[in-house]
């Protein structure tokens, strides 16, 4: 999609309808496919939920994140509201906020979201969402059995996601009483009782399984979105993680924001993939394939024509064996590819800005080269502490070159440098000019792909005050 930032709620936007949905595949080869936990990539129609995009069931929520208990978010932040008919009481300059309508999910005039297939599931106020989940995947691997049917689950965990709140059992937090770091809002200690948490939950999910006699015929592939978010200031959208020894944070181009973490468990994996590790370039868009064709077995001819992905399994179960390297399908990853013209939180394109066609907030990995042009920062470098290093040990924060405030190109030697200290763009032009033809003329190319991004505005029709306070679907 394309997005300088993520789907707003109440927007418009999310995946295309001429893509196909892992779901949509999986369904076609035969599979039940289920849904549980994060959605965020479009809700403002029936057609966009999970439900309506290949899934027979769906228990979770479809914006970006949610309170654990309440599953609410906000309307109104602190002195501003997402929809101005959601305050009672403005102060004298007609724009702060200072007293919004009364929800009866939370503060902040807050909307619900947790649904289970396309209905809100009311009844789960005040549980605690990761507890839930688990009761919806235990029961789905138990109708698996029953029915003896090809079960595929898209389980997308809440955990470690914002807002920071301590799991009910306190054996968690007891486990990290000797993690500390950031602040009373933004605290290190509730982050690693949410690791410990998570931990559990992936414990649970193989219970499940063996308990379901399903383990033996079963391959689970975690995988996380991008790195941890920092630190960088109190309050939303800061957390409190540290990727170290790389650079960044969620939400910038460094490989601390966009290198993630990934692996593969299950009776049905292969001996031989057992216990390596696989050094090969894997992107997101490599999911669908590996899982469609080199999982299941569809065959690579039965799948949708238009996807942009690999099917890398072989170079995944065989990684103990040959150069993982050597053998991948990938010597290239595109990582945020943009112009001027279309980044801004709204989605409305600016033709009109300084250098409207100028790549920014872009970069591109051809191994073992990695370029980044313009910004690599979501917000404001000049406020933030997203580009240095966090330590894991007293969670310090370690700042760039000064220099690198004033840079607009990056270059690194990933096989060198992954922790990315030396930015050798000046000692390589030729790497950086052939990089940058490439950019231009292969990802921000039209003919290639490249769509300018969906407007992303709150819709007037997807304030939660009209739907019984729920963040539901708005377009019939």
């Amino acid at each position: 999609m394309q997005h300088f930032t993520t789907v707003n709620p109440g927007s418009t936007a999310g995946i295309p309808t001429d893509t196909a949905t892992i779901a949509e595949v999986m369904a076609n080869a035969g599979y039940d496919a289920h849904a549980i936990g994060k959605w965020h990539v479009g809700s403002s129609s029936p057609k966009q939920i999970p439900t309506g995009r290949g899934f027979l069931s769906y228990l979770g929520y479809l914006q970006g994140q949610t309170d654990y208990y309440n599953h609410s978010i906000p309307t109104c932040g602190p002195g501003m509201c997402l929809y101005r008919a959601n305050c009672e009481k403005f102060a004298g300059d007609k724009r702060t906020c200072v007293e919004t309508d009364p929800s009866p999910y939370g503060v902040g005039a807050a909307g619900y979201d947790l649904w289970q297939d396309s209905s809100p599931f009311i009844d789960a106020f005040g549980e605690y969402s990761v507890d839930k989940y688990q009761e919806r995947f235990t029961q789905l691997v138990q109708n698996a059995e029953l029915a003896k049917k090809p079960l595929f689950v898209y389980f997308a965990q809440q955990l470690l996601h914002l807002p920071l709140q301590l799991p009910p059992e306190s054996k968690h937090a007891e486990a990290c009483r000797g993690v500390t770091g950031g602040t009373e809002q933004v605290n290190r200690t509730v982050l690693c009782a949410m690791a410990s948490r998570l931990d559990q939950a992936v414990g649970d999910v193989v219970d499940s399984l063996k308990a379901a006699g399903l383990w033996n015929n079963t391959v689970v592939w975690a995988i996380s979105d991008n790195g941890g978010m920092v630190h960088f200031q109190d309050g939303f959208p800061a957390s409190a993680s540290s990727n170290w020894p790389l650079r960044g944070s969620k939400a910038t181009l460094f490989e601390g924001g966009v290198r993630s973490v990934s692996f593969l468990f299950g009776g049905a994996l292969p001996p031989q993939a057992r216990g390596t590790q696989s050094s090969s370039l894997i992107h997101v868009s490599d999911v669908l394939p590996t899982i469609a064709s080199g999982i299941a077995g569809i065959a690579e001819g039965d799948l949708p024509n238009n996807l942009d992905g690999f099917n890398v399994w072989e170079e995944v179960i065989m990684s103990g064996a040959v150069n993982a390297r050597v053998a991948s399908k990938r010597n290239e990853i595109p990582l945020n590819i943009a112009i001027n013209r279309d980044l801004n939180f709204a989605g409305v394109p600016n033709p009109f800005v300084v250098n409207a066609s100028q790549a920014n907030y872009t970069a591109l990995i051809r191994w073992p080269w990695k370029l980044i042009l313009g910004t690599p920062h979501f917000v404001n470098p000049g406020l933030d502490k997203l580009g240095g290093w966090w330590t894991v040990e007293n969670y310090t924060y370690i700042p760039p070159p000064g220099h690198d405030a004033d840079e607009l190109v990056f270059l690194f030697n990933l096989e060198t440098d992954e922790t990315e200290h030396e930015n050798v763009a000046k000692d390589y032009p030729d790497v950086v000019a052939n990089m940058t033809k490439r950019v231009y003329r292969r990802w921000l190319s039209k003919e290639n792909g490249y769509r300018p991004p969906q407007l992303n505005i709150p819709r007037p029709r997807g304030n939660p005050k009209l739907h019984n306070w729920t963040w539901a679907p708005f377009v019939f």
